[in-house]
């Protein structure tokens, strides 16, 4: 597992390296752990490799830890944002983020320690995955990479983060195999989204995490909103925030 830890303050780099070395000392995790002071280098050292876990600092001279934050999703919709600040300011902007967690400084280290161990959890050799036939072949696919289904006749059309499946399977049928993960909703008529990779529900426009807009449908409009506020209140109750 790889974590990055960005932050301008050398003692705040330190002292959470320390931390999370001790943590996967204490679970018998691998761990691989690299220090940024800034969101530039971060964002510098993506081009040649990847984060299981990001560790983020807000207040930062140049790019800001919201702005990193950004950029980084543009990179990659996976890896686990969790950041770590001095104010709660920012709280609502870290939601289109898609942020894990939000700690305060100065960070608690069993707070910290809680959301590793919640964040391990969602990693994807250990998250649940659905069996889907496409062209005669089983596919495996992880319901969390899963962004929209889309009904197309006797078809079901399944678009994740990796690219688009089509597989033959009533809308109805395929949502019954969902019916166990409370994640997804219907806003329209043969149009179902995973509200974890969702950005925001407003009006008539789902807004998803790649910047896909989906219709919702009028009947739809204020319970599709309250499911998206449902959802993250449940996720943020899972992981104690």
């Amino acid at each position: 597992m790889k974590v990055a830890i960005v932050d301008d303050i050398k003692d705040y780099r330190e002292s959470a390296g320390k931390a999370v070395f001790e943590w996967a000392k204490d679970r018998k995790e691998v761990v691989t752990i690299k220090g940024y002071k800034s969101g530039e280098s971060f964002l510098a050292a993506l081009t040649a490799e990847s984060f299981d876990i990001v560790l983020m600092d807000i207040y930062m001279d140049g790019l800001t830890g919201i702005e990193a934050a950004t950029k980084l999703r543009e990179i990659s919709l996976d890896t686990i944002l969790i950041f770590m600040t001095t104010s709660v300011d920012h709280m609502a902007e870290a939601f289109p983020c898609r942020a894990f967690d939000y700690i305060m400084k100065p960070v608690d280290t069993l707070r910290l320690y809680k959301a590793l161990d919640e964040a391990v959890k969602v990693l994807p050799e250990n998250q649940p995955y659905i069996t889907i036939s496409v062209e005669k072949q089983d596919i495996n696919i992880l319901v969390s990479d899963i962004m929209y289904v889309l009904s197309d006749l006797n078809y079901c059309l399944v678009y994740t983060k990796q690219g688009e499946y089509r597989t033959r399977s009533q809308f109805s049928k395929f949502m019954e195999n969902l019916s166990e993960f409370p994640q997804f909703y219907v806003i329209n008529r043969g149009v179902a989204v995973n509200l974890d990779n969702v950005l925001d529900i407003k009006g008539s426009d789902c807004e998803l995490a790649d910047k896909t807009i989906l219709p919702v449908s009028k009947k739809k409009k204020l319970s599709a909103e309250q499911a998206l506020v449902d959802r993250r209140f449940q996720v943020r109750r899972k992981t104690g925030n």
